[in-house]
């Protein structure tokens, strides 16, 4: 009986999976690699949020023999074994000019040392457009850290039916419309969950990821948590390891749970095709205290790629000598993990040559023993930092810049080391733990304007960087101006903004609910510095020209219809008022509102005469009339000429005017 058992465990199929202990994957996953960046130094990469840029091949019946269409590589970073299977290898493709194509195509792959080859058959023949696909079989073998995985893609014997003169197939990849990609069974992410950390009724969940893509396989990445069946909403705490990312889940326990056995399930998606699940079993006792007045903190700075929602909102105001702002900048998620954690570890001796927070150490000895590292943001760091901005129009420029990857003088509009003087202040909201709670920046400042130079209102602000910092940006801006002060010529470029003017004051405002963070913006105005260009005496002089106009017009048609003048000011003083209102150039407006006051003359001059005696040249012939003695119809004389003889309008009669 024992033999049989052992008969029937060696003929059972090995399921890696089954493997695995509980909270631990992946042994192996089936994914795809995509092709990236051109065809002579092409790379993979198995995240679909990188397919952004368009590259392509271009082949003509001219090239004969054998022909490298690209090459792709990446270099591995995980360990593991991978076992036999089929990889398939998928690039599309265009026909030009031609009926169509035969060729032979073949795929290498490079793992190491070890290669495999695969072809699409001889003779493949191609038209219009699709996608050549490659089998490849792969033999189970084994992956070291730094091996190189490779694709070579080539073809041969091109043969083209019906060519024409730019005759020729393209093979195209990179974007989501064009996907060049190889599925492959291969190790791909190693997922530990650990023994969580319990601070009172908050849980901290930490899921150690493997893999040769340090943090970009969780900022890359989509992914969550959940914990009995409830899904944790709040971003979680990102922190690199030597060999991958940890990333930790903040749960807090609902006053009606108590302490018991709890099923946890991770995923991951790296790709749209690709979910990789773990779950744990976990045994858990809640404690007692409240978790907002401290907590659990990660050993090491938090990543700044988690995810993070933006929002800044400037507001402005224009007196003519100096433009005033108050800047608001609101960010949550791991840039508000990223900010909490540096102030509780101001004066960490420990920090690398390359944290931001190493510029703060000065400030280690206004913080008192009790303070450090207390796992809570204590006022007394909250004022180190704020002394450390306001202290140097530089270390603000740097904390802006190099923190949280802002250019401050797109936001401020001038290099901070113009500005007056500053006052900043920093809100943590309802809670000084570590957390992805909202983080508030508020920047009052103001700065000299020259007249009739170029002023900056806003520019794009976010900095260019290789990870995605920011998933939701936000934006708001509006600047006023007094009614004696206009704002000028407003100049916005790849971006919406309202100008308008309201007779007291001249606004312009910019409301943008989803910004790209990769966007190019700029917004500008130039003020003019003098009283005539004003929102409120440029209507008085609108308005005073109009009126002009219109008793200029009123003389002119004295003995003439005044319908057409008076059109001409009504249609061009409306004409003006929309202009007047929607912003546009003073300059401009005015012009507007002085043509109207021009055009009144040949208008008045060319206007019909208003009564038919002035227009047929007898001031009285249109009022003359005689009455026939016959049947007594009254008859239009309409000539001074004597005798004169009609004929009666009514009964025909001849009269006899003497």
């Amino acid at each position: 009986m024992l033999i049989v058992a052992l008969l029937m465990m060696v003929s059972l199929p090995y399921s890696p999976a089954a493997a695995e202990e509980d909270g631990a994957c992946c042994e192996s996953q089936d994914f795809e690699l995509y092709l990236l960046g051109s065809a002579d130094d092409g790379s993979l990469s198995p995240f679909d949020s990188d397919l952004d840029e368009e590259f392509e091949q271009f082949v003509t019946p001219s090239i004969q023999g054998l022909v490298e269409i690209g090459t792709w590589e990446i270099t591995w970073g995980l360990l593991g074994n991978y076992p036999d299977a089929t990889w398939e290898f998928r690039i599309p493709y265009e026909v030009e000019s031609a009926a169509g194509i035969q060729i032979n195509a073949t795929v290498g792959v490079n793992i190491g040392s070890t290669y495999f080859e695969g072809d699409a058959g001889a003779g493949l023949f191609l038209t219009n457009e699709g996608e050549v696909v490659i089998p490849v079989e792969v033999l189970a073998g084994e992956v070291r850290s730094g091996d190189k995985v490779k694709l070579t893609f080539s073809v041969r014997s091109l043969s083209f039916s019906s060519p024409g003169d730019d005759a020729g197939i393209r093979f195209v990849w990179g974007t989501d419309e064009f996907t060049g990609r190889i599925s492959m069974k291969f190790p791909l992410v190693s997922i530990d969950m650990k023994e969580p950390s319990v601070n009172g009724r908050l849980v901290y969940f930490p899921i150690l990821l493997k893999s040769g893509f340090g943090d970009r396989m969780w900022s890359a990445s989509s992914g969550g948590l959940t914990v009995a069946s409830d899904t944790i909403p709040d971003s979680p705490i990102a922190t690199p390891t030597n060999n991958g990312v940890e990333v930790t889940f903040a749960w807090q326990i609902p006053e009606s749970a108590e302490s018991g056995t709890y099923l946890v399930a991770f995923h991951l998606t790296p790709q749209t095709s690709l979910r990789i699940e773990a779950n744990r079993t976990y045994d858990i006792a809640a404690g007692e205290g409240g978790s907002n007045t401290g907590g659990w903190y990660p050993a090491v700075e938090p990543l700044r790629t988690g995810g993070t929602s933006l929002m800044v909102d400037v507001e402005a105001k224009f007196d003519g000598d100096s433009v005033e702002r108050e800047v608001t900048i609101e960010f949550d998620g791991a840039m508000s993990q990223w900010v909490r954690w540096g102030l509780d570890n101001i004066g960490n001796n420990s920090l690398s040559s390359n944290s931001w927070w190493r510029n703060l150490r000065t400030y280690s000895d206004s913080i008192p023993n009790s303070e450090f590292n207390n796992g809570q943001v204590d006022d007394s760091e909250i004022a180190a930092l704020n002394s450390h901005l306001v202290g140097s129009a530089s270390d603000m420029k740097s904390f802006l810049a190099n923190g949280l990857y802002l250019d401050a003088e797109s936001i401020l509009g001038v290099n901070p080391v113009n500005l007056g003087p500053t006052e900043i202040s920093i809100d943590l909201g309802h809670t000084r733990a570590f957390s992805a709670e909202s983080v508030t920046i508020r920047i009052d400042t103001s700065h000299q304007v020259d007249a009739g130079e170029r002023q900056q209102l806003i520019e794009s602000f976010i900095r260019p960087s290789d990870d995605e910092l920011y998933t939701n940006v936000e934006l708001k801006v509006e600047i006023r101006s007094t009614a004696l002060q206009g704002l000028g010529g407003v100049a916005a470029e790849d971006i919406e903004a309202k100008h308008r003017r309201w007779i007291l004051l001249e606004v312009v405002t910019i409301d943008e609910e989803d910004l790209d963070p990769e966007a190019s913006f700029r917004v500008e105005f130039v003020p003019t510095g003098g009283a005539l260009y004003s929102p409120l005496v440029s209507a008085m002089v609108s308005v005073f020209m109009l009126v002009l106009a219109l008793g200029l017009g009123m003389v002119m048609t004295r003995k003439r219809a005044r319908v057409p003048s008076m059109l001409t000011v009504v249609v061009l003083g409306g004409l003006s008022l929309a202009l007047y209102v929607l912003g546009l150039d003073m300059p401009f407006v005015l012009g507007v509102v002085a043509s109207s006051m021009l055009l009144v003359f040949p208008v008045a001059l060319v206007s019909p005469r208003s009564d038919f005696a002035e227009r047929t040249g007898g001031a009285k012939r249109a009022n003359a009339h005689v009455n026939c003695p016959n049947c007594g119809d009254s008859n239009p004389v309409e000539s001074d000429v004597r005798p004169l003889r009609l004929e009666c309008v009514g009964c025909g009669s001849t009269l006899r005017l003497e």
